[in-house]
């Protein structure tokens, strides 16, 4: 098993995709918040900011990778970390953030805590700019990706 970098220690440009690869992704309101954050997430962020005993976020990231293409990755870290330039949603006073790499991956996708009978965990629903996903949801194929890859 290979010994991977927390998402805070690893570089901005943290996705591992060909430079000339370019991602479209529009939205009906240049002014909307670029991915939601479910009830469900925020209350999770809560308790575990609790469990902890200090002010944490979730931390969102898509990387290249996966059985489908790009995967989501999720960590919980404090608050302190935070990037200047990092793309901030709150919602019931909960923080969830995304490396402005990341953001056209997620535009318009939402955050949520999934409880199922074989597991439990953060998760990425209704995204619009996810053409397939894997079977256990954790990683996804992009909408139009043949049009957007390298020559």
């Amino acid at each position: 098993m290979l010994a991977r970098l927390p998402l805070s220690l690893r570089p901005l440009s943290r996705l591992s995709l060909p430079r000339s690869l370019s991602v479209v992704v529009s939205t009906s309101s240049p002014s909307a918040p670029a991915f939601g954050v479910t009830d469900s997430c925020a209350r999770r962020v809560e308790k575990l900011c609790e469990m902890k005993g200090e002010e944490v976020h979730l931390r969102v990231a898509v990387d290249a990778g996966g059985c489908s293409g790009f995967q989501y990755e999720f960590e919980v870290e404090p608050r302190s970390l935070q990037e200047p330039s990092d793309i901030t949603i709150t919602h019931n006073s909960q923080t969830v953030v995304v490396d402005p790499a990341s953001v056209p991956f997620l535009r318009g996708a939402k955050v949520d805590f999934v409880e199922e009978m074989i597991r439990s965990g953060f998760a990425v629903v209704d995204n619009p700019n996810s053409e397939s996903a894997c079977g256990c949801g954790s990683s996804f194929a992009l909408k139009n990706f043949e049009e957007n890859k390298p020559e």
